[in-house]
Order: C-alpha cells, then structure tokens, then sequence
C-alpha cells in the first residue's frame, strides 16, 4: 500500500485518503483494526510521524477511533453515513416550554401497539436482565418484608447508595454513601437539583437543543431556561456559557443555574472533554452559578471507558450530580439518584417534603443486581448493541432519507439527531408519520424557543425489520414533503 508517486497534498494526507479509499471500499470494515503506526509506516515507505498525522486526520473526520494499548479501529460509522449537523447558535433569551399538550398526545400514541416507537429514549428491552432482576426481586420479598409494607429511610437504603457511590469512584467521583439520596427516577432529582439551586427563581443555561424533560424540570421548578450554543459531538460552548453569565448580570438577569448532559447528550450524542468540563466549574464557581450535571448516558458509551463525571473535579461541593438506572437497568424501576455536595442537607429536606422515599423494593433489587458484578456484565453486551444499532439505523436514514439529511455521530447513548431540509416541519411529519404508524419526537421539543422546526430524534436502541420498514416509511413521507 505504498503512497503513489504524482499525488498532490502533503504526504500524511496522501497516506489517509488511501486509508480512507480501503475504508469506504470495505476492505476494511466497521470494527476493524487497522495496521499499527509501525507497519503502516513500513507498508507505506513513510515516517511513523507520518502515519500518525494520517490516522489523526481520519480519526477527525470520523471514521476511525483509537484505543489505548489497542491502536486504531475503524468506525461504526465508517460505511456511507450523511453529513452532521453543524453547532447550535440558539438566541441568548430567557423562555419558557408550552408543549405538554403535544408530549402528552405523544404518549398516548405511544401506548398504541400497532405504533413503532421511535420517539421516546427507552432502552432495548430484548437487552434488558429481567429474568436476573425478576429472581433477585422475588429472593428481596421474602427475605425484606418490611420493604413492601413499610418506609424505608428517605434518603433511601444504605445498600444501594454504597454500590452507586462505588460506581460514582470509577467515574472519578470521591463520595460517601452519605451524601447520596435515592429519587425516583432522574428526572425528579433534576427538579429536586433546581429547587435547591434556585430557591428565589432566575435564569437556568441550557445546552441547545436540549431534552423537554429539563426544561419541563426548569418551568416545574418556576424557572426559566436560557438556551447556549452546543456543538454536536464535543457538547456546551463553554466560551458561551460565559458569555450568556456576563450577560445576565448586565441586563440584571442574572443566571442562576447551568444544568448540562456532559457525557453523551441526550438529544446530540456528544461528549465534553475533561478540560471543558474543569474549565466549565471554573466558570460556575467564578459567577456563583451552581452546575447541575445529567449522567443518565454516562455509563453507555460505545468505543470508549467510562467517561469522568464533571463532579470528580468540583473541590467547593457546587456540582449537583443526577442520574438513574431508567436508560440501563430498567425504567420501570424509577430508581435515581443525586449527589448534591455542599447542598445535601438541603436535598434531603427537599426529598422528604416531596415524596418522603423512592420504592423499596426497587432499590435493593438493583442493590444486589450491581453487587454481584451483574451489572457491568450486562453494559459490555448493550454498548456494543447500542453502537451496533445506532450505526445500523444511521445507514438507513442514509438510504431512505433525502441527500441533504444530516444525522449525529453519537459516541454513547441510543438516540439521533436527525436534521432535514429547511422546508420540512417536523411537527407536520409526526401527524404523518402517526397515520403511517410510526412516532418520533419533533425538534420543537427540544428548545424554548421553538428552534428546530426541521428536527427530529429518533430512538436507535433496537434494530430489526420492522424499525428499518418504519424508516423507510419516514423517508417516503419526507421525500413527499
């Protein structure tokens, strides 16, 4: 595979567009390894130097990715994919979200079995340890009764909290199993995290686009969101999150809250580097602004460890960090959690004054579950499945959607960002697609400010016939539209 005499460009981009040509032309494919940096280097009769500023070349362009000790694999991306959406530049206005009305005929469409379920981030339930849970389930009945008639502790059982404080360490976060309260569910700890952050109402930063759960968590919560641009892969502006900061305090708005999905956003996929998520609780700390952080994606990540939650570098206890099993384990469980540093004794009033304690039984179920090592053996077999997937429904959009629709590259997670045409209302192609028996969720959803018209997500957790019929009958309609 040596480079070709003749050919223009510097040599490292000459050595990766041949690379690229093997990749495209499925000599090498999805998932597989590529040559190591040595051989490559003698295959080509150039540096080692060389090959490395070629594969950096092609790992931004977003077909391969490293893997420490490993090298580089080719991305599940790799196959013929559309373009990205480019970053958001949403209007720095405070707003308000006035869409229940559509979220809630949503969901009663979604309880029709006839619909394929596109619209709503639920995992895939074929991967989902229910047999596992159902035996642990029946063993904690007998053995705890007193968890079925009475009340546990409101900031929830011991056991629990110790085994997610043990998972909280290996994303990088030091905390006691005191400083945990168990929710129910992600979103109430979201609300909770609001309450406690902005007793007096104000101004939260949001990412942009971002989910209608947080910014109906941010309206419950009398408050109101200020969108910030978001770029899809590498997550928040933190620049703009200044920016929007200095703002608020000269046109005596001030903002009171930042509340962000850093690790695999949910709807755009992306990941915010470890330095931007320093650089963001520099910022917070800086302006007085308490950071709310989302990790309900962060243990789902496709070709990459676990990433580390903005909390492990938060020193003053101004991080409230939220999560759930509900994208994981089980969303029926409405197991979550929150780790409010400086803010817990808060929390937990908070906590009790609203619904006293999370489900019992629930919680030791999953006690127990992640005790054992379940839990880590189910998450290497979902995150392949879900990077499988995603890929999967990526492809079809590609081949039933017009050329110039743009789709995310998610690095974790299930869902896609789809953009369309400017022309197209996503809103208009739902009530069409619900006629087809298909449901997604409109972009309007996702914003404030009723940005991304021409929007959707997509639900990518499974993968069979009848999702890439549904697809195709997404694109028919798009394509008549």
């Amino acid at each position: 595979m040596a480079v070709a005499g003749g050919q223009s460009g510097k040599l490292y981009e000459q050595v990766a567009t041949r690379v690229r040509g093997m990749i495209l032309g499925r000599a090498f494919r999805p998932g597989d390894r590529l040559p190591s940096v040595r051989d490559l280097s003698r295959q080509e009769g150039v540096s080692v130097t060389t090959v490395i500023e070629a594969y950096r070349l092609l790992e931004a362009q977003g077909l391969i990715h490293p893997r420490p000790q490993s090298g580089y694999f080719v991305h599940a991306y790799a196959s013929s994919v559309p373009a990205e959406p480019t970053r958001t530049e949403p209007a720095a206005v405070p707003s308000e979200f006035r869409l229940e009305e559509l979220l809630q005929e949503m969901g009663k469409h979604n309880a029709d079995p006839a619909v394929v379920k596109l619209a709503f981030a639920t995992p895939n339930p074929s991967l989902l340890p229910h047999a596992k849970l159902a035996r642990i389930m029946t063993s904690v009945v007998k053995d705890h009764p007193e968890a079925s008639y009475g009340y546990g502790p409101s900031s929830g059982h011991r056991q629990l909290r110790e085994q997610i404080a043990q998972r909280a360490f290996g994303a990088g976060a030091v905390v006691s199993p005191d400083e945990i309260v168990i929710t129910t569910g992600c979103q109430e700890a979201l609300y909770l995290a609001l309450r406690a952050a902005c007793p007096d109402g104000g101004v939260v930063l949001v990412e942009s686009p971002c989910h209608y759960g947080v910014l109906q968590a941010i309206q419950l919560a009398g408050l109101r969101s200020m969108e910030v641009c978001t770029r899809p892969r590498e997550g928040i502006c933190v620049d703009a999150v200044e920016e929007a900061i200095q703002q608020g305090l000269e046109d005596g708005v001030p903002v009171r809250a930042c509340l962000v999905n850093p690790n695999f956003h949910n709807p755009l996929g992306g990941l915010l580097s470890d330095r931007d998520k320093m650089r963001l609780i520099e910022v917070a700390e800086r302006y007085g602004v308490t950071l709310i952080e989302d990790d309900v994606y962060g243990d789902l990540g496709h070709e990459i460890e676990r990433p580390r939650v903005a909390k492990s570098y938060d020193e003053q206890g101004n991080v409230l960090l939220c999560s759930s099993f509900s994208k994981t384990i089980s969303p029926g469980y409405r197991i979550g959690w929150i780790i409010a540093g400086k803010r817990h004794a808060q929390l937990e009033r908070l906590k009790h004054a609203l619904s006293y304690g999370a489900a019992g039984i629930p919680q030791l179920t999953l006690a127990e579950f992640l005790s054992t090592g379940g839990y880590d053996v189910y998450l290497r077999r979902a995150r392949k499945a879900y990077a499988q997937n995603v890929a999967r429904v990526s492809t079809a959009i590609a081949r039933y959607f017009p050329a110039e629709t743009k789709v995310t590259r998610p690095a974790g997670g299930f869902v896609l960002w789809v953009e369309m045409a400017p022309r197209i209302d996503s809103v208009k192609l739902y009530t069409e697609a619900v006629k087809h028996g298909v449901l997604i969720g409109p972009g309007t959803l996702f914003s404030g400010q009723g940005n991304y018209r021409n929007f959707f997500r997509m639900n990518a957790a499974q993968w069979n016939e009848e999702t890439e019929a549904a697809i195709a009958r997404l694109g028919k309609l798009v394509q008549g539209m």
